[in-house]
């Protein structure tokens, strides 16, 4: 240690070598000298210029793939596993830096139990220990995501991917980091929230508001899509009836190109694919060709239920009902069940025979059933995978993320941003993944620490699929009965009596007797000493469904009483009867209530339909929209304050990012 301090005033060659001597010493005494947070420092000023610029990089990093130089986009870039667009921590504005990165070997340092991070991209500081429980594997684990290649072979000739690797390294990142780091968004960041965002980003120091936005890989890579949507053209161009071949359109033709072992695609797609095809040549399933307008087979669709690893698939054929899809249909249904009895979850037949490229036709009455249960079962977000503490129902009829497990870490963000005790409205909701998962996270939560306050206390979604509400029907049954407040449906039948007609009193209990003014004027007087209390929530009222648009929705008191409103537009983003809810201010003068009869005296076009909302948790997969309506919620005079803002890589390879927008008021 006195050499170290007496080693600034050694020239610069000598002075490494002590400091290397001092070293070995130390390790071999079993002490080492990144121990000591002044070693470093010492260490530093011996170092020569060369490798001063980069020194906290590259000897405090820990190893990661492809350390080398590399050539990229136009511009040289160190893929030493960190930092925004797949740079390193070393690169400053897509600039190599002279230190070991750009080829200086690894000098011999501290052991691995020793080595410290820097302030990188992914959230971590100089103060966490590389051998870190709760930092190690999510680092590690982001790290590889960042940089790994995909390795598909078909890149470059295959529409379906614009990047091989540095997934995050894509235009639509790029341009929502430069959004949010503009001046007219960070003046409205809450002052709460300035600096306290890091994780998944590199900052260099330099500028303070480079941090706010988060950038995530929520999965692997490859083989996380679990829902395909592919063509089918001829497999030869003179024989209509030699079977088909199946993939995605070539860029700007309807070429349909195969892609056999797609790389992101779960592997039982490519094995359902493959069947597909086979099974097409055996039977001689003609393919739909767009130019005449004749053939059946027009798109396939492959769900996975990732439990069992079972295929979902339905045949999208060029008819307007079923029977006109006879005998081909048949003969295609039972050579696959014969090829492949064990894929297949279940199998089912949409009727397209419409113009243009929609693959389904919106007319519920398109779909068939041909085999197998209705619905695709997943856990919930959030659940328990060793207990029943509730699964979500999928038909092929509803909207279901490509990248399920993907999809469960925006989840997880959104229950834990949403405060304890809260009622939250949820529109655009599909089978309700967002609002069940919180409303079992936080019922967890109250049970564990026995708050009776706790929990959310109820929660309200919305879509105008059909649909979306027997699947979500299906998942509040499945989940537990303190947390939903439902009971089982056996218990809500009246004890088996069919056709007998029954009163409610005042209180709600079923009775078979007239109410008379004297029961009707003590439970006045009983409830009447309860005022105190707040009233208790209707059990069949706090988990709710309403088949509706959001629009609709929200203009018929969806969100009155709501602290919470959670909303998962469409790529086109918020309907304008939202936005412009969202838009007004709060009114003071309004009273609080939680169903528009409620409100029955003021005029409907001055209700506030959202006055209660304080959180707006806004996840967007179109992110063009979400700057639109971004800018017009923060420039109104609604009083809403950026509190995070998240980007996440749900589809790599595609130049796609889903972004999760917390805003508070």
């Amino acid at each position: 240690n006195n050499i170290i301090k007496m080693a600034p005033l050694l020239p610069t060659a000598t002075g490494i070598l002590l400091a290397l001597a001092v070293h070995n010493l130390n390790a071999v005494n079993g002490f080492s000298l990144s121990s000591h947070r002044t070693h470093h420092v010492h260490t530093t000023a011996l170092m020569s210029s060369s490798w001063n610029d980069d020194y906290d990089d590259s000897y405090r990093s820990a190893p990661s793939r492809g350390s080398s130089t590399r050539q990229k986009s136009g511009r040289t870039r160190r893929s030493n596993g960190g930092g925004r667009s797949g740079r390193g921590r070393g690169s400053r504005d897509g600039q190599v830096s002279s230190g070991r990165g750009s080829g200086q070997p690894r000098p011999n340092r501290q052991s691995k139990e020793s080595i410290r991070y820097p302030k990188n991209s992914y959230g971590y500081d100089d103060d966490d220990e590389y051998d870190s429980p709760n930092n190690n594997g999510d680092r590690r684990i982001q790290q590889q995501r960042m940089t790994n290649p995909i390795g598909c072979p078909l890149f470059g000739t295959c529409p379906g991917c614009v990047v091989d690797d540095y997934v995050a390294d894509i235009d639509i990142i790029k341009s929502a980091q430069l959004y949010f780091s503009s001046g007219s968004i960070q003046k409205h960041i809450s002052s709460s929230s300035r600096g306290r965002q890091s994780r998944g980003r590199y900052y260099d120091g330099d500028d303070e508001d480079d941090e706010f936005y988060e950038i995530k890989v929520p999965s692997s890579i490859t083989q996380w899509r679990t829902q395909a949507k592919l063509a089918v053209a001829s497999d030869k161009k003179w024989s209509r009836n030699a079977g088909c071949k199946i993939g995605l359109y070539q860029r700007n033709s309807h070429d349909v190109l195969p892609i056999p072992d797609c790389q992101v695609h779960h592997p039982s797609i490519n094995k359902a694919v493959e069947a597909v095809v086979k099974a097409t040549r055996e039977v001689r399933t003609p393919a739909y060709q767009e130019d005449t307008g004749h053939g059946l087979l027009r798109f396939i669709q492959c769900q996975v239920e990732l439990s069992t690893g079972k295929v979902c698939l339905t045949l999208v054929m060029n008819c307007e009902k079923l029977k006109e899809c006879q005998p081909h249909l048949s003969y295609l249904v039972k050579e696959l069940k014969r090829s492949e009895p064990q894929l297949w979850h279940s199998i089912w037949c949409h009727c397209n025979d419409s113009a243009g490229n929609a693959i389904f036709a919106r007319d519920v009455t398109r779909w068939h059933p041909i085999e197998g249960p209705p619905y695709i079962r997943e856990k919930l977000p959030g659940a328990d995978p060793d207990s029943r503490e509730g699964l979500l129902y999928f038909s092929p009829m509803v909207f279901r993320q490509a990248n399920y497990e993907g999809f469960g870490e925006i989840a997880k963000q959104v229950r834990e941003v949403i405060p304890n005790g809260s009622k939250v409205c949820e529109l655009y909701a599909g089978v309700g993944l967002l609002g069940l998962s919180a409303l079992l996270h936080h019922g967890k939560m109250a049970e564990e620490y026995d708050d009776p306050d706790g929990g959310i206390q109820w929660l309200r979604c919305s879509d105008e699929n059909p649909e979306n509400a027997r699947c979500f029907e299906r998942a509040v049954s499945s989940m537990p009965m303190k947390i939903t407040g439902r009971s089982p449906k056996q218990l809500q039948k009246d004890n088996g009596k069919k056709g007998k007609r029954t009163r409610k009193n005042y209180k709600g209990k079923k009775s078979d007797k007239e109410l008379s003014i004297k029961d009707l004027m003590d439970s006045m007087m009983s409830e009447a000493s309860d005022e105190s209390k707040p009233p208790p929530v209707d059990p069949s009222e706090k988990v709710t469904y309403m088949q509706a648009s959001a629009a609709a929705a929200i203009l018929k008191g969806q969100a009155l009483g709501a602290n919470v409103l959670i909303v998962d537009p469409p790529r086109k983003g918020l309907d304008e009867p939202v936005l412009q809810q969202l838009c007004q201010p709060y009114n003071p003068n309004q009273m609080y209530a939680e169903k528009p009869n409620a409100l029955s005296h003021m005029a409907r076009h001055t209700v506030n339909w959202v006055n209660d909302v304080r959180t707006l948790i806004y996840v967007s997969c179109g992110f063009d929209a979400l700057a639109r309506d971004c800018d017009q919620l923060l420039s109104s005079n609604a009083g809403w304050k950026l509190e995070s803002a998240t980007g996440y890589v749900l589809f790599p390879g595609s130049n796609h990012v889903e972004t999760v927008v917390v805003l508070r008021r």
